[in-house]
């Protein structure tokens, strides 16, 4: 059975949580999900838990894990900052912001089944983590969407709602933060996972937190700034967590909502349903040639596939 100490481990071993930037160039690097991964294979055929890197001697348990010098010498410097992180996480638990990792009963259920060894180790969360549980759609598309985008993603943001879906979203500007907004303000519930700066997006949004309506993850440092390729795997998590999605606008074969989608549809996260009417862009054209549904008339279509 998980314990604390186990979630503890694990925030040790894989997030830059206690670095003073995720780059900090004189900081020992965590271990990727790839190298956990691994090492989880050799916990698991020992029979111990994550913890037993806290509550024993490395070098009294490396040779049952099969650990070379490095990696026993890679793991011992990491564990250093075992209490420190312990600090770190009392901070970020009086901001409501706590970790929860793959070996954590309340961790993302549906995006690891989906995922599989390729999920996050670690997400940090503020909120309830049960908005995870119900039925819930991905309203997907461009930060810069037209009139007629941003009034057909806040039309299904709102019949979402109303039908008692949880609308998950990636907190960006455009179809993003309509969908989540006209979730929200029809009384629905949101989920939304954030590639930066998480403290600043929990302050924007607490009154929504606090009455258990939005539930705000992280697979990054809750102080992390944007990088392009985090907010690329943050789409990941939006389709591994949702029951369907519908995109509403995407780039011409570029961008990241185009991308996003895409790798939905190569790694079947979840089905995938494409706006697809007389404005439809060019860029859902093609999400439809590589297999996405297409859309004409959504919601009374949605009603009957999910209804």
């Amino acid at each position: 059975m998980a314990t604390a100490k186990d979630n503890l481990a694990l925030v040790v071993l894989c997030s830059t949580l206690g670095y003073k930037t995720a780059d900090d160039e004189s900081a020992v690097k965590p271990l990727t999900a790839a190298v956990y991964n691994k090492l989880e294979a050799r916990l698991n055929a020992a029979r111990f838990t994550p913890s037993v890197f806290l509550t024993e001697k490395l070098s009294d348990i490396s040779a049952r894990l099969g650990l070379t010098a490095d990696e026993s010498s890679h793991i011992e410097k990491l564990m250093l900052r075992a209490d420190k992180l312990g600090e770190e996480l009392e901070r970020l638990a009086e901001r409501k912001i706590y970790a929860t990792g793959r070996t954590q009963d309340n961790y993302p259920a549906r995006l690891k089944k989906t995922m599989g060894k390729n999920a996050p180790v670690i997400f940090f969360y503020c909120g309830d983590m049960r908005l995870l549980d119900g039925e819930t759609v991905a309203i997907i598309g461009s930060r810069e969407a037209n009139e007629q985008e941003t009034e057909y993603a806040a039309k299904h943001a709102r019949i979402s709602a109303q039908n008692g879906r949880v609308v998950v979203s990636g907190g960006a500007k455009g179809i993003d933060r309509i969908a989540k907004e006209s979730a929200l303000h029809a009384g629905g519930k949101v989920v939304t996972y954030v590639s930066d700066n998480m403290v600043g997006y929990i302050k924007k949004n607490a009154e929504f937190i606090l009455w258990d309506r939005l539930l705000v993850l992280s697979a990054f440092h809750p102080e992390a700034s944007f990088k392009g390729f985090n907010a690329i795997e943050r789409n990941k998590y939006i389709y591994a967590s949702s029951d369907y999605a519908v995109v509403v606008s995407s780039g011409d074969g570029t961008g990241g909502s185009f991308k996003g989608a895409a790798d939905c549809i190569k790694n079947k996260y979840c089905p995938l349903y494409v706006k697809d009417d007389g404005q439809t862009p060019a860029g859902n054209k093609k999400l439809i040639e590589l297999g996405g549904m297409p859309l004409n008339e959504a919601h009374e279509r949605l009603e009957l596939q999910n209804g």
